[in-house]
This record gives C-alpha cells, sequence and structure tokens, in this order.
C-alpha cells in the first residue's frame, strides 16, 4: 500500500494511471523533484565526454528538464520516455520549435522497446521505485536492449540519509557502492550527489553514479 492508502502500483496499467494522476493533479513545482537546473545529471552527462550527434535517452523523465538543458547545449539525438502523457505534453510545449526534433515516447521503462541502441541512458529517481527483484530485473533487461556496448549509464536515486518514500510509494535508498553493485556488466567510472532543495524548502540526499557498460 502507498501512504495514502493506495495498492502500489505493481504493473504496466497501475504504473500508467498512478503517474498520469500525480501529473495531472499537481503543478510543476507541486512535485518534490522539480528542479529548474539538472545540475547533478548535467555533470555525469558531461564527464561522459560523449559527441553533440550521440544519442541520449532520459527515462522516467516526467517534468525533466534535462532534454532543455541538453538542446542549448547542441545535442541533435535526444529521446525522453515516461508513463505520463501530461508530463510530456508539458515538456513538448515547454521546449517549443527548439525541440521539435526530440522523442518524446509514452513507454514503460520496465519493458522498454525504442528499436535502437543510445550511447547514453540517464535516469534520476526511477531505479529507487523498484522495491521488487523482478522489477529491477526487467529494467537491467530494457537497459541492455538499450544501452550499446561502450555506452553510458548516468542512474541517481535517493541517498542513506534521503527520504524513504516519495509520491507516497515506498523507495530503496542507495549508497554509491550499493547502487554501482546493482548493475553487473558496468564498469563505475565517477560518482556524485546532491542535497536536492525541493520547492517548498526541504532538503533529499540523492547519490549518483557514471557507468560504463563493458
Amino acid at each position: 500500500m502507498t501512504d495514502h492508502g493506495i495498492p502500489r502500483p505493481d504493473d504496466a496499467a497501475t504504473r500508467t494511471e498512478f503517474w498520469e494522476g500525480v501529473h495531472h493533479s499537481k503543478d510543476v513545482d507541486g512535485v518534490s523533484w522539480w528542479q529548474s537546473v539538472p545540475g547533478l545529471s548535467l555533470g555525469l552527462v558531461d564527464k561522459a565526454g560523449l559527441g553533440l550527434d550521440e544519442p541520449v535517452i532520459d527515462v522516467g523523465a516526467g517534468w525533466s528538464t534535462l532534454v532543455d538543458h541538453l538542446v542549448e547545449r547542441g545535442y541533435r539525438d535526444l529521446s525522453a520516455v515516461d508513463l505520463s502523457v501530461t508530463a510530456l505534453q508539458t515538456v513538448r510545449d515547454r521546449l517549443g520549435p527548439a525541440g521539435a526534433d526530440v522523442v518524446l515516447t509514452v513507454a514503460d521503462v520496465l519493458d522498454l522497446r525504442m528499436g535502437r541502441q543510445y550511447a547514453l541512458w540517464h535516469d534520476r529517481a526511477v531505479y529507487h521505485f523498484l522495491t521488487e527483484p523482478d522489477e529491477r530485473a526487467d529494467y537491467l533487461a530494457s537497459l541492455d536492449r538499450s544501452l550499446r556496448p561502450g555506452g553510458w549509464l548516468v542512474v541517481a536515486t535517493f541517498g542513506p540519509d534521503g527520504p524513504t518514500t516519495c509520491s507516497g510509494l515506498p523507495i530503496v535508498r542507495y549508497t554509491h557502492a550499493e547502487l554501482a553493485a546493482q548493475f553487473p556488466g558496468y564498469e563505475l567510472v565517477d560518482t556524485a550527489g546532491e542535497e536536492h532543495l525541493t520547492p517548498w524548502g526541504t532538503s533529499q540526499q540523492f547519490t549518483a553514479v557514471l557507468m560504463r557498460r563493458l
């Protein structure tokens, strides 16, 4: 059960319903994860040293401004995936003509089949919602289908001193070492973290890793 007494979403249909409800019922600054500049993510993407034509995918993107900032930096092959139509329409409207070539796809990250492989997979705060081993296995299968050999992985979750729930759902907190250990076949290249300040002024500890597929 969630904090609000609602059954925890555990399949594609209920996950879609839950996250569509979150994005439909709240404003951008009404969710704890909102940030106008995703500095933690951008810093790790920079360390990957990608060419501007390399394909990048942001999974569980929601309202994230990551693609906006990458468009501004000149990246030309960007995709964002989320379960919420509302969230992605907000991103489309916000990007405007400058982001006309950004691919926005409504899909479940646990069964992601984009029909191509990417140079970098970015996830800020999807992975920590995966509290069950089968969910994490499905995520890894999607990742392995979607990321090319030698590709880069950026994943951020709540850190060991972060919240224990988000949007009423339980989460799993990770240290850098614990998070890196979740991805067999990937080499840890760098770690980072931040104390994210929510729109209402509370602090959330985030842990992030940069890894490379072997």
